[in-house]
């Protein structure tokens, strides 16, 4: 395992996903959804049921939510913190492709898996966004 290589695809990946996380206001429904969910469970202390508009919305899974809320407890009620744990995930997504990628082959595949997904628009899309599709598909890597 080469330490190096893993610490410069993360490197690599807080370069492309973190930057300007907040500057565009929330645009998706999805994406405006999760973010006033996550407000709502701040504001209730509530965690333990997704809400929107203070009712029970039922749609999709708490995890991302429950992220979503820790990150706006660390940076606040903002766009960015309902963006960031994306381009964490992001990052890791990143870090996963390369692991397979090598254990298969060699280094050099595990590098050009992560540069051909990096270099894809809709990676980057998902990892500046707000919804919930980018931790799903970690979860399908990690399967993998």
């Amino acid at each position: 395992m080469n330490l190096k290589n893993y610490a410069l695809i993360a490197l690599l990946g807080a370069i492309l996903f973190i930057p300007f996380l907040g500057r565009v206001h929330l645009f998706d429904w999805d994406e405006i959804n999760f973010a006033e969910s996550a407000r709502e469970m701040i504001v209730t202390g509530n965690y333990s049921q997704v809400q929107v508009n203070y009712k029970p919305f039922w749609e999709k899974p708490p995890l991302f939510i429950w992220i979503q809320a820790a990150s706006m407890n660390i940076f606040g009620v903002n766009e960015f913190a309902a963006r960031f744990p994306n381009a964490i995930v992001g990052i890791f997504t990143l870090l996963i492709l390369y692991y397979i990628g090598s254990k298969n082959t060699d280094s050099r595949l595990g590098w050009l898996w992560v540069l051909c997904y990096i270099g894809s628009f809709l990676p980057h899309f998902y990892f500046k966004s707000g919804i919930i599709d980018p931790l799903f598909n970690l979860f399908i890597f990690l399967g993998v």
